[in-house]
């Protein structure tokens, strides 16, 4: 079986318990086979779980923290900015972070959220994001004060490694709904990165001001588009101006029509997508996140897949 990329692989968080169960995403030797092919040149993770005198796992920590402010944005739709630990913060300014949200009042994991960050302040340790209050997860959170805040976790995008190693290139970012919130971290990367980065927002879906506001503090030319109206305008876009990356923060099938429009240019040119699949634990372990990728189960919340491969399967 080939190896996928973990998105926790050489982190605090690895080994994780997917390591000591034979279920490893990035190692095949701790993954019921005895071939060692991976190309991982970090620590070794069969090393790690094999001489270790004891069982050894990094737990991602639970915070009680404060609401300072919740504005509704649109019907159901809250932006809430909430005061975390400062260990956390400098980690949830990573391209696909997310974090597991519960009300104040619940005590149970099986209302934990997976919730996309927007942005952190890293000198006052405010983390802001998008919630919409549609089922007993999400709608008792803006009725208190607090709110339990875990993670960080790190796979809410495919394409991550691609996002942090481009440089010195030209970038397409193209956003639809709710989505759009991940989009900050992916902008203020490829920007640190030397890249020049433009934005594509279908002027179709929901259109939250605060990203718009905060796409153009960063720098970012925006540009209001219709997905199905313009696949022209945007193919010519992105062969005129040479795009090397393009990321698509949106639904599956917007994404597949945004695939379809590059692979119709040239399809070296490297696609990153938003993580759509649902999350339950983050950790792997309850299966919720699992797809039949050609016939290999895999755990979409920490495994990074090829994002045509996934759109091509789903």
């Amino acid at each position: 079986m080939k190896t996928l990329s973990c998105a926790d692989l050489g982190s605090k968080y690895c080994p994780c318990h997917l390591a000591y169960s034979k279920d490893c995403i990035g190692c095949n030797m701790l993954n019921k086979n005895e071939i060692c092919d991976c190309i991982w040149q970090g620590v070794c993770v069969y090393n790690e779980v094999n001489h270790n005198k004891k069982f050894s796992v990094v737990e991602r920590q639970e915070y009680l923290c404060n609401i300072k402010n919740i504005t509704l944005i649109e019907e159901n739709t809250y932006l809430i900015n909430v005061e975390i630990p400062k260990e956390i913060s400098k980690d949830l300014c990573n391209p696909g972070a997310y974090v597991l949200v519960k009300s104040e009042d619940k005590k149970s994991n099986v209302f934990s959220a997976p919730i996309s960050v927007m942005d952190v302040d890293l000198d006052t340790s405010n983390l802001e994001m998008v919630i919409k209050t549609v089922g007993v997860k999400t709608k008792d959170i803006i009725k208190f004060n607090k709110v339990y805040i875990k993670g960080p976790y790190f796979n809410g995008l495919f394409g991550i490694k691609d996002i942090k190693s481009i440089s010195n290139s030209n970038c397409l970012i193209i956003l639809n709904g709710l989505s759009q919130v991940n989009s900050i971290n992916v902008i203020q990367r490829l920007i640190d990165n030397n890249n020049k980065v433009d934005v594509f927002i279908n002027h179709n879906g929901v259109i939250i001001d605060t990203v718009v506001q905060k796409i153009n503090s960063l720098g970012a030319n925006i540009y209001h588009i219709d997905i199905e109206e313009d696949k022209k305008f945007i193919a010519d876009y992105i062969k005129s101006n040479s795009i090397k990356l393009v990321y698509s923060g949106a639904s599956n099938s917007f994404s597949k029509v945004v695939m379809d429009i590059v692979d119709s240019i040239d399809e070296n040119i490297k696609l990153a997508i938003s993580n759509n699949n649902l999350i339950c634990c983050g950790e792997g372990i309850c299966g919720a996140c699992c797809i039949d990728l050609n016939g290999v189960m895999v755990k979409t919340c920490k495994a990074q897949v090829n994002s045509r491969e996934y759109l091509k399967n789903i």
